[in-house]
Parts: C-alpha cells; sequence; structure tokens
C-alpha cells in the first residue's frame, strides 16, 4: 500500500465504528475499480439506433457486470475505423467485411469476430404506386444511384446474370427526392434510412435487398486485430465485450420503443433525433439483425453459410480473399455459449 492509501485508510481511525467502516468501503471499492478492463468500442457511425444494442447493454450495466469500464465511441463520414483499431486506440470497431478485405490487402491485420447485421440493409427502393420489386424488372429503367455505389451495384447485376448496362443509371446523392419527383424509377438506399425517411412523409414505398438474391456482406461487423487474438487477455475481454453486446440486443429487440427512446433522450441527445424516426429504423432493422439464424444459433453468430456467402460476394466484388483469413467464429460462439435462443 502507497503512503497515500495508508494515509487514506487511517483517516478518521480514532472516529469508532462508522469512520471504520468507511474507509472500508473505501478501499474495498478502490480495490473493485483497479479489476475493471479499459476497452473501447469504435463504432461506424453516428449515435443512433443502429447501435441501440450497445447502448442498451451500457445502460443497463451489462459490460459493468462483465468488470468492463466501457467507452462507446462513435463514429461518422470523418472517421475510418481501420486505423483505430490496427493502432489500439479502439480494442474492437464496426465496419463491413470488404473495407476490412481491403484493409488486409493493405497490410492491416484485422479479422471479422462477430456480426451484428446479418443481411445487409442496402437496397433498391421504388414508390409502391410504381413498384419495381425484383432486380429484373429494373431492365430498361432508371436507376438513381450514388457514385460510390456504382460498383458495388455492377457487381451485383453481374453476379445474378443482369447486364448493369441495361438499366441506366442516374447520378445522385442520398436524398430520395428524385424518386418522388418521377426521375428515376427506383432509387438505391437503405431498408433502415431513405423508406422510413418517405413513411413519415407519408409515401409509401416497396424495397428489395441485394442480399435477398445471396449478394451479402455482414454489417456492424465487430473487427479486432490478430494481435489481440494472440493475446490471451485481449481475447477474454472481446469475448466479454460480445456477451455483453449480445444481452444489450436482446434486450433491444425485445423492446424496440424503449432502445429507441433511450437513444433520443440519452446516448444521440446532441444530434436532435427525432423519436418517430428512430423507432421505426429500430423496428425495421430487427428482421437484418435478429434472421432464422440468428433466432438459431444467437445475435452476432457468423454461421459457415453465411461466411461462405460473404466470400462469395467478395470475390464477385473483385476482392479475392479466405473465410480463414477475413473471418474468426470462435470468439462468438464462446460469448453466445449458454446465452437464451432464440430471442423473443
Amino acid at each position: 500500500m502507497t503512503a497515500i492509501s495508508r494515509r487514506r485508510f487511517m483517516v478518521g481511525a480514532g472516529g469508532g465504528m462508522a469512520a471504520m467502516s468507511l474507509s472500508r468501503w473505501t478501499l474495498s471499492d478502490w480495490a473493485a475499480a483497479q479489476e475493471m478492463t479499459k476497452a473501447t468500442l469504435q463504432m461506424g457511425w453516428i449515435a443512433n439506433v443502429e447501435n441501440a444494442g450497445e447502448f442498451v447493454a451500457q445502460e443497463k450495466g451489462y459490460y459493468t457486470a462483465e468488470e468492463l469500464d466501457m467507452t462507446l465511441e462513435p463514429g461518422g463520414p470523418a472517421v475510418s475505423v481501420e486505423p483505430l483499431v490496427v493502432s489500439g486506440k479502439a480494442l474492437v470497431g464496426l465496419s463491413q467485411p470488404d473495407v476490412i478485405a481491403r484493409a488486409r490487402q493493405n497490410g492491416a491485420k484485422l479479422k471479422v469476430v462477430a456480426a451484428t447485421f446479418q443481411r445487409n440493409p442496402a437496397a433498391v427502393m421504388s414508390l409502391a404506386s410504381a413498384p419495381i420489386k425484383t432486380p429484373q424488372e429494373l431492365v430498361g429503367k432508371k436507376l438513381g444511384i450514388q457514385q460510390s455505389g456504382v460498383p458495388i451495384y455492377d457487381a451485383f447485376f453481374t453476379s445474378i446474370g443482369i447486364d448493369p448496362k441495361s438499366i441506366t443509371y442516374v447520378p445522385v446523392q442520398f436524398d430520395p427526392a428524385p424518386l418522388v419527383n418521377g426521375e428515376v424509377d427506383a432509387f438505391v438506399s437503405f431498408q433502415t434510412n431513405q423508406p422510413i425517411q418517405l413513411k413519415t412523409q407519408g409515401i409509401e414505398t416497396v424495397t428489395f435487398l441485394p442480399a435477398d438474391y445471396g449478394f451479402n456482406l455482414f454489417s456492424d461487423a465487430f473487427e479486432v486485430s490478430e494481435d489481440t487474438l494472440a493475446d490471451e487477455e485481449k481475447r477474454a475481454t472481446v469475448v466479454k465485450i460480445l456477451r455483453a453486446t449480445i444481452k444489450g440486443w436482446q434486450d433491444a429487440i425485445a423492446d424496440p420503443a424503449g432502445a429507441a427512446k433511450l437513444v433520443v433522450d440519452k446516448y444521440g441527445q446532441s444530434l436532435n433525433l427525432e423519436l418517430e424516426h428512430q423507432t421505426l429504423t429500430m423496428e425495421a432493422q430487427i428482421p437484418l439483425i435478429q434472421t432464422d439464424e440468428a433466432k438459431a444459433n444467437g445475435l452476432l453468430t457468423m454461421s459457415e453459410t453465411a461466411i461462405a456467402q460473404n466470400i462469395e460476394t467478395l470475390k464477385n466484388s473483385g476482392i479475392d480473399a479466405t473465410a480463414e483469413e477475413i473471418f474468426d467464429a470462435s470468439l462468438i460462439a464462446e460469448a453466445s455459449a449458454g446465452l437464451a435462443t432464440p430471442v423473443a
């Protein structure tokens, strides 16, 4: 015990049992704090319901119960997750297998150890009044697409036997106004974003997901460095993070309105989020997170079938990688052991 600790312990020693009890509590509290493991989870996007499970886990003390002093660090358009994980500034990051695979090609030794979104939320949206329900119905039509999405959708259409040139690409940003105004027949969106934006304006839409046609990549995938996997203590910490996060997502899915309110009122308060939009988003992402496989195996788990589909999608996107290079499912299997499944 250091001199400072000794002096603190001896304060009020002559003041009877109350002082002694207080001194013992202070020492015990200090000891407990010393046992907590500090860890940072770097999110890929701003603090909204996309990460409701993590926020619920924090709020309900699931990380604390795992003896973790957990920092949930929001991301955003200017945040690159991979360098933060490689440098050790974040123990765990949330990203996507294609981004991680490209980072590996540039020397970043990263692996995916769990996945929140089993089905990628990328979607093609059309108006319910003029629905386009399948990729085949896009042939000869105008598709509003962001520049960053062109190579992705070129690869998707090619993978299902459609010539991308048979569809007219119209450059757009992320505002779905061109669809509403009739400038395009369909619009590249996210299932959890623009369709909900229009729904709150009273505009009904129809969507299909490339994931429904086998072109699927996990989203909000948990990535760690290979150095972390090789370190027994750090690996154990990641397992604890995953276990607590599973519990958070179980609760968020069981009470989506409550999870949305928590994010709006507390964790995303500075962003002035709208409760209706966040609640609808939370409800829309549940089927993408709690798939049939996730119901059977547990949230955040990665089946061999799903991993194989991810690898096939990477190859169709021009990224040559193997499952062994990109994925390590042993940590989420360990974290899921003993937890109740399926989720109600």
